[in-house]
């Protein structure tokens, strides 16, 4: 079976807030870049505190919190599960089921590289069945 790395699949371009950041200006973020979360740093450290999704702003909407003043700080997830770029795609998704996740921030060093979701595998599925299928003699005109 042929194993590609999470860098192969995963998105660089990843979007960070502060946990200052208010629930209505990640919202912002949100649709102004068509992506459902950003991961929440330290601005001092670039230290990685957590993540905060559609699906937590929404949740503050529906319990009518202020969007205007919370911060994301008091409702983004703080269990930060991260992988290396090198790792396998494999891996990455196991990862995931594991976890129940479908954002997962791509690390080296600790530092923030990229963001894999389930999106990306699903975008990559087609590319890696067929690249195994002429390893092994099976698709034809291609």
């Amino acid at each position: 079976m042929i194993d590609q790395s999470v860098a192969d699949v995963m998105m660089e371009s990843v979007r960070t807030v502060t946990a200052e950041t208010t629930a209505s200006d990640v919202a912002r973020l949100f649709a102004d870049h068509d992506i459902g979360s950003a991961v929440v740093v330290d601005p001092g450290s670039g230290e990685l505190l957590g993540i905060v999704t559609e699906s937590d702003v929404m949740h503050q909407v529906a319990i009518d919190a202020d969007v205007a003043t919370v911060a994301v700080g008091s409702f983004m997830s703080e269990h930060l599960v991260t992988i290396d770029s090198s790792e396998s795609i494999h891996e990455a998704a196991a990862m995931m089921k594991e976890h129940s996740i479908r954002r997962l921030p791509v690390v080296d060093d600790g530092a923030l590289v990229g963001i894999l979701t389930t999106t990306n595998l699903t975008h990559y599925l087609p590319r890696l069945r067929n690249a195994v299928l002429r390893t092994r003699g099976e698709l034809v005109g291609q």
